[in-house]
């Protein structure tokens, strides 16, 4: 209850910002920095409201985003969303990096039987699934009506392509708040980051296919193909070099490491995005490095390589707080719910469906990987949320496709809204069902006594 209060009272001391006459005289970064103080605070009391409803504080998170802005109350506008990209992007670099952190690759060595039969039959079930429903349903997206039939075929390969595509950032972030760990846990951080890569490349290699499927007479262009094999390859390097040089700091300084590790964080994010702007600007090459792969990497190699895995996640997990409330709410302020609107009735039997071919396949793969029944079962409620690698297909889809890509990236944006309202709750069920949360083993430990 007092939590609930303060949340209206944070919301009344901005409602009075906003009023007053002054606030929108200030510079657009002022505003950007008012915004994110807010968000802090209002985020961390949502999550808190959320909690004593025994939800995932990210929830909490994502719907205090979602409410204060710019498509809902508007506390914050689109301008200061676009403004706080920088931050948005770190948080992100940063989370990716504890969730490398907590790859051990002796556990996952034991558990590389169902790992790769989860995401194979993820990859092969949820894309082909997805696709074969949007042939059928193709009235459903008034975008493709009166076009030929290549255009629907192209729209649902596509659709089928993304569908499996997962979030590591939620499901660090629910581990993390939940202090889950066991078998089921490296399983599901595993088979999340395979997806994401294996997503990536999948979905250039399709997009390339259906360029030439919507525009008879063209070639097929591996360029794009090659160019995202190239990105990927490039961010694991730059990854491992990073990851050492991280390792090399912890063993011969390590002080500051927490301040260390934000830097190393900023950096990563902003020289990827320098050096995709220089490339873009002048050359014409549209290359860049992923800061979330380049993350993940890096701390898969200080968990690994480095006798000081024990010690980075601890320094991560000292300022996880503002960092997890500072993305989640970003993400559910960046939620378009206009296209939510528009596209409601395809982006809810999308989700139903891709949910649907998630557990069935995550269930499949668990069972044939020899996971006990339990654990299948739980499996396809943990994958649900969908958040950068998504937008970042969304993104692609609307410049190589002009005549519908905005339609179809619309679409793409309101499914994973869905999947990041409905995804953190799921993931928190699954891992208190297989007793793996510190709330279940003590609920557990209590009953044996």
């Amino acid at each position: 209850m007092r939590r609930a209060a303060g949340l209206l009272l944070a919301i009344g001391l901005m409602l009075a910002l906003l009023a007053a006459e002054r606030f929108a005289q200030l510079l657009p970064q002022a505003r950007a920095v008012y915004g994110l103080g807010f968000l802090l605070i209002a985020g961390c009391l949502a999550g808190d409201v959320v909690a004593a409803l025994r939800l995932p504080r990210i929830t909490g998170y994502i719907l205090a985003g979602v409410l204060f802005g710019p498509h809902a109350l508007g506390f914050l506008d689109a301008g200061v969303v676009a403004d706080l990209k920088l931050i948005d992007d770190l948080a992100l670099s940063f989370i990716a990096l504890a969730a490398g952190g907590e790859l051990r690759l002796g556990e996952l060595r034991a558990r590389r039987r169902v790992i790769a039969l989860t995401a194979s039959c993820q990859m092969a079930i949820a894309c082909a699934g997805v696709a074969l429903v949007v042939l059928l349903a193709g009235p459903l997206l008034p975008f493709v009506e009166g076009r030929p039939v290549a255009h629907l075929l192209a729209v649902a390969a596509i659709l089928g392509a993304f569908a499996p595509a997962a979030s590591p950032a939620a499901a660090i972030a629910v581990i993390s708040e939940c202090r889950a760990r066991g078998p089921f846990t490296e399983v599901l951080l595993g088979v999340t980051v395979v997806m994401d890569v294996l997503v990536i490349l999948v979905f250039a290699a399709v997009v390339s296919l259906c360029q030439t499927l919507v525009a008879p007479g063209s070639h097929l262009d591996l360029a794009l193909s090659a160019l995202v094999a190239a990105e990927v390859l490039g961010a694991v390097l730059a990854g491992i070099l990073l990851g050492l040089l991280i390792a090399l700091y912890m063993r011969h300084v390590r002080a500051d490491l927490l301040v260390f590790i934000l830097g190393v964080a900023f950096l990563t994010t902003f020289f990827s995005r320098q050096l995709a702007d220089f490339l873009d600007r002048m050359h014409g090459i549209p290359f860049h490095l992923e800061p979330m792969l380049i993350c993940i990497t890096a701390g898969l190699v200080v968990q690994n390589a480095s006798r000081h895995g024990g010690l980075f996640l601890e320094a991560i997990d000292r300022a996880s707080l503002p960092v997890y409330v500072v993305f989640f709410c970003l993400a559910g302020a960046a939620l378009d719910l206009g296209a939510l609107a528009t596209t409601w009735l395809a982006a809810v039997l999308i989700t139903v469906l891709r949910v649907a071919l998630l557990w069935a396949s995550s269930w499949l793969g668990g069972r044939l990987g020899g996971d006990p029944p339990a654990m299948a079962r739980a499996s396809g409620w943990a994958f649900i949320t969908q958040a950068a690698v998504g937008l970042g297909c969304a993104g692609i889809v609307q410049r190589r496709f002009p005549d519908w890509g905005n339609e179809l990236a619309a679409l793409m944006v309101a499914v994973i809204g869905l999947s990041l309202l409905a995804g953190p709750a799921a993931l928190k069920l699954a891992l208190n069902a297989v007793k793996e949360t510190r709330e279940a083993r003590d609920a557990h430990a209590a009953a044996g006594r």
